[in-house]
């Protein structure tokens, strides 16, 4: 069975959550922009999905925003951001990030989702429990059904505690705290969680993923 984006998302479009997102993204405050929303799924390979990991929502500012959890097309480094590499150069020192767009990651396999798609511009969490939570529980559900090995990424209590919603065995779980300057120290840094996902996907017979940024 192959998973087609499209049709999964006509079919969320008929469901009775779908009406209060749409009264939200009718407006034009929110981040990303609107052809931005489905970025972490346009042109995705789910035949090729082999890790999702789970970001919170989108930056709140419209620079920053480019739909992929913990990505920018802006050329300053989100902090969160700057301790993800910074780790992933503890595993793999040779490791380069020419851009902090992470669309080297998507095309490699790895679903970057925001639990929640939207978010008022300048206004962190302002779309929470509009719907886009639902959405993304019956998109994760379907997913999980065709590729029962798919591996996920929790940095933080919210992403970890989203994950639990869903049936994924627990050893296919990388669970760390958050990558922001707050709790970064506290088990981030120093976690070899990007090399310990190789090492799984390995186990599996799947590729690794180059955590270079290009």
């Amino acid at each position: 069975m192959k998973f087609n984006f499209i049709d999964f998302l006509s079919s969320q479009k008929k469901e009775k959550y779908w009406e209060n997102i749409e009264k939200v993204i009718s407006k034009d405050n929110f981040v990303p922009s609107k052809e931005l929303i489905f970025a972490a799924f346009d042109n995705f390979d789910f035949d090729n999905l082999k890790l999702v990991i789970i970001g919170q929502d989108p930056y709140p500012t419209n620079n920053n925003a480019d739909g992929l959890a913990f990505s920018t097309n802006n050329l300053k480094t989100p902090t969160s951001l700057k301790n993800i590499f910074l780790e992933i150069k503890n595993s793999y020192p040779n490791s380069t990030f020419l851009t902090n767009n992470l669309s080297a990651w998507k095309n490699q396999g790895v679903l970057l989702l925001n639990t929640i798609l939207t978010t008022e511009e300048n206004k962190t969490l302002s779309h929470k429990n509009i719907g886009w939570e639902i959405f993304n529980i019956n998109l994760l559900k379907k997913l999980i059904l065709i590729k029962p090995n798919t591996l996920f990424l929790t940095m933080g209590k919210d992403a970890f505690d989203f994950i639990k919603k869903l049936n994924v065995n627990e050893d296919l779980i990388f669970k760390t705290p958050h990558p922001s300057p707050l709790s970064c120290w506290r088990g981030f840094i120093g976690s070899n969680v990007f090399k310990k996902i190789n090492d799984k996907l390995k186990q599996l017979g799947k590729k690794e993923i180059d955590w270079s940024t290009k």
